[in-house]
């Protein structure tokens, strides 16, 4: 029964050992370049241990080679596969590769010999000293593995270290039975085999999914990289539309300028002419009435070119703010609007103002511009009254300058701010630039302008600023 049984196994181990050999040629054959520096140790191992094993499997079955002689041949073979197996895993397992594969081979190969010598020597030639040294390296790779899985969690390391057990726990049931060297050494080929192919096997389900996982971040990069391709699309999209907006504003722009301030340099030259006939034909009273109307088309066409100043400078860098004390600025403000508008003093009326961080020269174009509009379309009117407050909305103050003048077209609204736009059909001066500035200015300091009007109730203009810590004055 027992002579069948080792039959078996022999058998079972031949047919074991060509299954190992092909599973490692196929390794081999279609390794990628990423799992090649385990896979060539691995695979390596695996061909030839089940060569070794298959050969002298079938010398011995067919008389060629004693078993005697096979015995220390397939150890020796056994051992080289073993340690190139040791040295794929540490390959495939150690992240920081502080030991090469080579290093783990060579020592594995090195000191197992001496283990086996020592042992014998202490041991007045004992037996089982080379299978003992084999299980004594099984079980410290357990230990080894079980320490890897500590740190990646993976199962796969926990069922290789159980298997490498299975070496270790033959050898301990041989000795239990007093079962012979030669005939353990029949049995140990079969649960080395059965690790070989759980070794293999969960190595390629290990690369399987770490490859399937970069595959998911391939795929997710590329729908990222398209996504900021198309985003970067209808951004250049949006920019030339809205570059090829800014020359078309730019040429029309031009086109106004040059048309606006034509204007004023045609009157002055047919006024100067006209101013020096009078003077010529003894008319002096009429020639300084020339001369005032010489003055107002300079002033007109001054006032202009400040404004395609201001309006230039807003585009070029963030402003440089500082505190402005917006309640000294109104009070200048209405010192030089009087000098035009001499019922200015009587007609306005301001309440106390923060202090803001602004450039002041920008933000007196803002409140000269709205308040001096309030008195231009306002003037004749001996009722007129015009209104500064300001009120805390959150993070922005709202300055408000309100009137009850004639107003303007509400349904035109959205035309006030437009360059070159005059919605009063009167005969008023204006270059149909400043509202356009005060826009400007106020969106440059972070805030926004609108207005507002009720029929016979006048109209409010408004803008905020950003809110910062500094205090009401008092009035």
């Amino acid at each position: 029964m027992t002579l069948s049984v080792l039959q078996f196994f022999i058998d079972i181990r031949i047919l074991s050992a060509i299954l190992i050999a092909m599973l490692g040629a196929t390794f081999l054959a279609y390794a990628s370049a990423r799992s090649w520096p385990y896979v060539k140790w691995l695979a390596g191992s695996a061909v030839l241990f089940g060569t070794t094993q298959c050969s002298i499997g079938s010398l011995v079955a067919l008389g060629w080679l004693s078993d005697d002689a096979a015995g220390p041949v397939g150890s020796l073979l056994g051992l080289l596969a073993m340690a190139a197996m040791l040295a794929g895993l540490n390959a495939s397992f150690s992240r920081q590769q502080k030991v090469s594969p080579l290093q783990v081979f060579l020592s594995v190969v090195v000191c197992a010999p001496l283990m086996v010598l020592a042992m014998s020597v202490l041991l007045n030639g004992w037996a089982f000293a080379g299978p003992m040294t084999i299980a004594a390296i099984f079980v410290a790779t357990s230990i080894w593995l079980v320490s890897v899985w500590w740190r990646e969690r993976w199962t796969g390391q926990i069922v290789l270290a159980v298997l490498f057990l299975g070496y270790p726990l033959l050898l301990v049931v041989a000795m239990a039975t007093d079962m012979g060297l030669l005939n353990f050494r029949k049995l140990t080929p079969l649960p080395i085999s059965i690790a070989y192919v759980f070794v293999m096997t969960l190595i390629q389900q290990r690369e399987s999914k770490v490859i399937a996982r970069e595959l998911r971040e391939r795929v997710k990069a590329e729908q990222a990289l398209q996504q900021l391709t198309d985003s970067l699309e209808d951004s250049v999209r949006s920019r030339t539309q809205q570059l090829e907006e800014m020359v078309r504003g730019l040429r029309s722009f031009a086109g106004m300028v040059s048309h606006d301030l034509s204007g004023p340099l045609r009157n002055t030259a047919g006024l100067a002419e006209a101013a020096l006939a009078e003077y010529h034909a003894g008319r002096p009273a009429d020639a300084q009435h020339c001369l005032e109307r010489i003055r107002i088309e300079a002033m007109r066409a001054s006032t202009m070119v400040n404004n395609l100043l201001n309006l230039a400078r807003v585009d070029h860098g963030p402003p440089e703010l500082s505190p402005v004390d917006m309640q000294a600025l109104v009070q200048e403000c209405l010192g030089s609007l009087a000098l035009q508008y001499p019922q200015a003093a009587q007609a306005v009326s301001a309440h106390p103002m923060p202090v803001v961080q602004a450039e002041a020269s920008l933000m007196q174009h803002v409140v000269m511009n709205l308040v001096g509009n309030a008195l231009k379309f306002g003037a004749g009117d001996g009722g007129l009254r015009v209104q500064l407050d300001v009120a805390r909305e959150g993070p922005f103050w709202r300055f408000t300058v309100s009137d009850n003048g004639p107003g303007f077209d509400p349904a035109k609204s959205g035309e006030l701010f437009q360059p070159f736009s005059r919605l009063d059909e009167r005969k008023v001066g204006g270059t149909g630039l400043g509202l356009t500035v005060v826009k400007r200015v106020v969106e440059w300091h972070g805030g926004s302008v609108g207005a507002a009007c009720e029929p016979g109730q006048g109209a409010r203009f408004w803008w905020t600023l950003p809110a910062e810590s500094g205090p009401m004055l008092p009035a």
